[in-house]
């Protein structure tokens, strides 16, 4: 069992920092991404219930009301579309000397603090759309906690490649 240094605490008396001023924001683009990956799951399920009043499975009289009335269910859709692209606005993180920063959240801010020290694997992903616009996810994956597994989507593609190394080469050294 190895003692890690405790990080060091600022100055008495130090001019205060707006804590979002040093948040890395998501490249704006990952909006583009949410906005297609939502609209495409929407069009797949208003699909699936075309298909379904088709051949039977729903019955007219559902179809009627809840289909071709005024109804609060068609709101739900672009209500899923506006709330993914609102917490954008939540999306941020910090790599500081001991531990990464993720912040996101809108109505709820959540920030988690992953130690280095505790990484045990960084890796990158990209959906198709993500391709299309230069985007990375980055996963952070540690040991023994409830944030397990963090995930940072929408970073230009060579910053999260840099940030997976730095990740990696930070938490190897803290780990020794």
């Amino acid at each position: 069992m190895s003692i890690e240094p405790a990080a060091p605490q600022p100055e008495v008396g130090a001019a205060k920092q707006s804590p979002d001023a040093s948040f890395e924001r998501l490249s704006p683009n990952v909006r583009i991404v949410w906005l297609a990956s939502r609209t495409v799951f929407w069009l797949v399920v208003i699909t699936g219930l075309v298909i379904a009043r088709e051949i039977g499975i729903i019955d007219a009289q559902w179809w009627q009301t809840w289909v071709f009335s005024p109804s609060p269910v068609w709101l739900i859709p672009p209500a899923h579309i506006a709330l993914r692209l609102l917490s954008y606005a939540g999306w941020g993180y910090q790599l500081r000397q001991y531990d990464l920063l993720v912040r996101r959240g809108v109505v709820t801010r959540e920030t988690i603090a992953i130690p280095l020290a505790r990484i045990q694997q960084v890796g990158t992903s990209s959906s198709l759309f993500e391709r299309l616009l230069g985007l990375t996810t980055l996963s952070v994956r540690t040991a023994g906690t409830r944030t397990a597994r963090t995930r940072i989507p929408g970073l230009p593609s060579e910053r999260a490649s840099v940030l997976r190394d730095a990740l990696s080469q930070k938490g190897h050294e803290l780990a020794e």
